[in-house]
């Protein structure tokens, strides 16, 4: 099986407070799409970036060995754009976010041999730690929620890629926060996974010195 990925990189990074977009932010030198795209190479053939079409020069700069395509407006049109440029003999796609750029490969490989071994999706998850509590009603602290029948979701979402042309395809759903949501409503089987702790998401400024710690070791050990 010939396995590819998606990288979405179309944020806009403002609640980085950064004034270009997320995926180009440096990190120890690099843009943190560049370290996405490092890791995914570890075990897809070939990488699609989609990108804001206002820099699509700088992307293409920053990871020369990538297919860089414009996003859209919203997730799901950017991966959908995405899988439309896969290459034809792609069968298995890996979709992940560029601001979850230290996922570690070895949890990559293990979604994609899941994959091989018959299922349609599977994707990776990590136990939740905080308490939880539903929304306050009239500022009145809501009830608990029992933690232990949750699970935080990361990605890379990994699919064979008729399952998840066949999911963007049936209509992008207003409520689906992530692929693996769009392929269990049109009937696929999606396994659940060990995470990471490292594939946390880049979202906040100081999520960026947490990124700097692991981009620090990670070139320690190179």
């Amino acid at each position: 099986m010939t396995v590819a990925a998606v990288v979405t990189a179309a944020g806009s990074g403002s609640r980085l407070g950064a004034s270009l977009p997320k995926a180009l932010v440096r990190v120890h030198g690099r843009p943190l799409v560049a370290w996405a795209v490092d890791a995914v190479l570890g075990v897809a053939d070939a990488v699609v970036v989609t990108a804001p079409s206002s820099h699509l020069d700088d992307f293409r700069a920053a990871v020369p060995r990538a297919i860089v395509v414009e996003g859209g407006a919203e997730r799901q049109q950017s991966v959908a754009l995405g899988l439309t440029a896969l290459p034809a003999e792609a069968s298995i796609v890996l979709i992940h976010d560029a601001a979850r750029a230290f996922q570690p490969v070895a949890v990559m490989r293990t979604l994609v041999d899941a994959i091989e071994a018959g299922a349609d999706g599977a994707v990776p998850v990590v136990p939740v730690v905080d308490t939880l509590v539903a929304a306050a009603t009239e500022g009145v602290l809501g009830a608990t929620v029992d933690r232990d029948g949750l699970r935080a979701v990361q990605t890379p979402q990994v699919f064979t890629v008729a399952a998840a042309r066949a999911a963007h395809a049936m209509g992008a759903q207003a409520s689906a926060t992530d692929d693996a949501q769009l392929a269990r409503a049109a009937g696929f089987r999606v396994l659940e996974l060990p995470g990471d702790e490292r594939g946390f998401k880049v979202t906040r400024p100081l999520d960026l010195a947490l990124a700097s710690a692991v981009a620090a070791t990670l070139k320690e050990s190179a």
